[in-house]
């Protein structure tokens, strides 16, 4: 017999009959295609349990290459369906890089299917041929008893008043019939047209064509970019320092703005395009003060004593809207009645009201993890909501702004290598539900950032970067600079204490390699998968710590050159980065974020027994002296490098700089430790002698970069202690992109 209760489960107002293909919503038939029922199907019979990408494909599309934005885009259809809002999860919950999980109660209904005539001879015979057809045919009304509950959707004991057919004239019939037949067409006209308004492709906007506007590959994507409609409003670097550039909207040459005050970074620009709002900083990520500055020139004003991350004018101008440590303040625009606006855990930023100013949308990471989401709110400080929720595997979502319209609004995403820019089409309408996911408006080769609309609509500014970089060591006797690596594509290189092997981080698929000095012998030593970065080989050479950069954490993996299976260490499974080796081998020293705070912790590798180091808080990025009695470390503001003496147990200042770029590192000797002001002329590296503590330049950068790198970081030591350093030669500029919107 037949089972039609089997695969038929209820959840919430949902019916699901997986015997016949059905969603039904309180009574009422929804409309799905094939897969995206098969894609709930597979999630409510697994329901409570995790279903893992590789299951779906195989489940859904056996046999045939999918990429995972077909199964991204099921599963944002269903949540639509269920009328799930993007950040409840509800019914369906993402499993970061894993899957998908349903969360919804669940109960499977069984019983006894629905017999067919064959099955059931006292039920009804319905007889399909031609002799059997004839209006004016008697109709055999079948007896109550004829009639199963199940099949008239009534129970037993209600009853049933039917006129006999010689009550119904033929005329009257006819007219039923035809009235009936009317209804259903008209009801599948409707359903047709939902089906095809909620289910087929919009039209979506589309590049007419990519035109570079700047041609000084020195732009820096950092700062915002603004524009009053003829000029762009931006940022280049100029070795140690920034200055604030002009351009027109239609290209041309790049002009300097005189500032005020050294590296000023523009952040907005007002409503009535009369006045910059700026702010000057000493290092990236930090708070700075900010200034309101004329347009057409004059003194800036100081916004009150407010210091933030970034900032932003309200719709009204009369108020901007700014980032500090504990959330999103607004303020008068002179800086008075500041009020808090969204609590957050975390840094937020890239600011933009929608044109009608009844919404704020933002970029912050998910607290706790480092990964780039996009939010908004309501004027209100209410109904705080994310953005794109499961839209990407791994999150991934930054920096938007609206289109003058309010239709779009466009950010930056990586997919396939690329970083994009992408228009999300607003919701709007009876059907809201009608915004599709986000469209992609680039495809590389060029990653571009930082989307920026014009006021007229027509275009969107970004930055195109195509990102460069080589890595040279100083030789300290021949006083030459020497190429590392030359043609190789790499984020970051580390060598063993001996100089014959080496580790780089390849680019742009971060991938840990392991090879001889002269290139041979090469081998993988961690996957893309652990995200790799600042790798040290042990003092002797038999093992390899790295920080592996995870989605909500880093960690510390400990590797064989030979390449066998990396491992994590830290059996408390807590946040660790910037590992240093002890001269013995035995000890790691290590960051840890805390309270909002770094610092240092010890990790003894024989005992697996970790301890914070002494009045670290604050202090980050260790490294030991050669025999194993200091370990220097610098302050979260990078300003100044301190000592700890292991026998006193107290920490003493060694120097104070712009910004101290990386960490100190020690000579073999232990006579000089090497450190970088970056933001000094020429970016120097200095020898600060031990224990006189007298400094010296070691190495200036300056011919490097009156050769066209846009910076000369130090970041380690090399063979027979050179010093390396990694050369960025960034080309960034930019570009406008002329889209047709429908």
């Amino acid at each position: 017999m037949n089972q039609a209760f089997k695969r038929c489960y209820v959840f919430g107002e949902f019916r699901l009959d997986g015997a016949e293909r059905q969603l039904l919503r309180a009574g009422t038939p929804v409309l799905l295609p094939p897969k995206i029922l098969d894609t709930l199907l597979l999630l409510v019979e697994n329901a409570g349990h995790l279903v893992a990408k590789d299951e779906f494909m195989k489940q859904l599309w056996p046999g045939t290459f999918v990429g995972e934005d077909a199964l991204a885009r099921n599963i944002s259809i269903l949540r639509k369906t269920l009328g799930e809002s993007s950040d409840s999860q509800s019914f369906i919950a993402t499993v970061p890089t894993r899957g998908y999980r349903f969360v919804a109660p669940v109960q499977k209904l069984n019983g006894t299917a629905l017999s067919s005539p064959e099955e059931n001879p006292s039920l009804p015979q319905t007889d399909f041929s031609p002799s059997a057809v004839a209006v004016d045919k008697p109709l055999r009304q079948p007896s109550q008893q004829q009639r199963p509950a199940a099949l008239l959707g009534l129970t037993d004991s209600i009853p049933i008043n039917i006129p006999a057919p010689h009550e119904i004239p033929t005329s009257h019939l006819w007219r039923r019939r035809v009235a009936f037949a009317v209804l259903v067409l008209a009801a599948g006209s409707f359903a047709g047209f939902v089906t095809y308004y909620l289910l087929s492709p919009a039209p979506v906007p589309r590049v007419l064509r990519t035109v570079q506007l700047t041609h000084s590959g020195r732009i820096d994507p950092w700062a915002s970019m603004v524009t009053d409609g003829s000029r762009i409003y931006f940022n280049e670097r100029a070795g140690d320092h920034w200055n604030l550039a002009q351009t027109s909207v239609a290209g041309g040459d790049t002009q300097i703005v005189p500032a005020p005050f050294p590296n000023p970074v523009v952040r907005d620009i007002s409503p009535d395009h009369a006045n910059l709002l700026i702010g000057s900083f000493a290092r990236r990520y930090a708070l700075m003060p900010f200034w309101i500055w004329p347009v057409q020139g004059g003194p800036p004003r100081r916004v009150g004593d407010i210091t933030a991350y970034d900032a932003a004018w309200s719709p009204n101008g009369r108020e901007i809207i700014f980032a500090e440590d504990d959330g999103i303040h607004i303020a008068n625009a002179d800086g008075t009645n500041s009020r808090k606006f969204v609590p957050w855990e975390g840094r937020t930023g890239a600011f933009s009201w929608s044109p009608d100013g009844r919404f704020l949308r933002f970029t912050a990471a998910i607290p706790g993890t480092n990964s780039p989401t996009l939010w908004e709110v309501h004027s209100d400080g209410t109904s705080l909501r994310r953005l794109l929720s499961g839209w990407n595997s791994s999150p991934n979502e930054c920096c938007g702004s609206w289109s003058p319209d309010g239709r779009y609004y466009f950010f930056h995403s990586p997919r396939s290598g690329t970083n994009d820019i992408w228009a999300l089409p607003v919701q709007r309408g009876w059907l809201h539900h009608r915004s599709m996911e986000p469209v992609r408006l680039t495809t590389g080769p060029t990653d571009f950032y930082g989307p920026l609309a014009s006021p007229d609509g027509r275009r969107v500014f970004a930055y195109g970067i195509d990102a460069k970089g080589d890595w040279v060591r100083f030789d300290l006797r021949s006083r030459q600079f020497l190429p590392v690596l030359p043609g190789v594509s790499l984020a970051i290189v580390s060598f063993s204490p001996d100089g014959e092997w080496l580790t780089y981080v390849s680019y742009p698929d971060y991938t840990l390699i392991r090879m001889r000095r002269d290139g041979t012998q090469r081998l993988v030593v961690a996957p893309p998968s652990l995200h790799p970065w600042v790798a040290r080989w042990s003092p002797d050479g038999k093992q390899i710590v790295f920080t592996s950069a995870q989605t909500n954490r880093s960690a510390l993996f400990l590797v064989s050159p030979e390449g066998r299976a990396p491992r994590e260490l830290l059996p408390d499974g807590g946040d660790a980065s910037d590992p240093a080796w002890s001269p013995d081998g035995k000890v790691l020293a290590f960051n840890r974020q805390e309270k909002g705070s770094l610092s240092i912790y010890l990790y003894r590798l024989p005992t697996n027994q970790i301890s914070r180091l002494p009045e670290s808080q604050g202090l980050w990025e260790p490294s030991w002296s050669p025999d194993g009695r200091f370990i220097t470390a610098k302050t979260e503001d990078e300003h100044r490098l301190m000592l700890f003496d292991s026998r006193t147990q107290k920490w003493t200042q060694l120097a104070q700089a712009n910004l101290i770029y990386d960490a100190a590192w020690w000579s073999s000797d232990g006579k000089c430790i090497y450190y970088q002001d970056l933001l000094a002329p020429n970016e120097p590296v200095y020898c600060l002698h031990w224990p006189s503590k007298k400094q010296e330049v070691a190495v200036s950068f300056e011919q490097l970069l009156r050769a066209g790198a846009n910076r000369a970081a130090f970041i380690g030591l090399g063979p027979g202690g050179s010093l390396l350093a990694a050369l960025e030669r960034n080309h960034s500029d930019i570009y406008a992109l002329d889209v047709d919107f429908p």
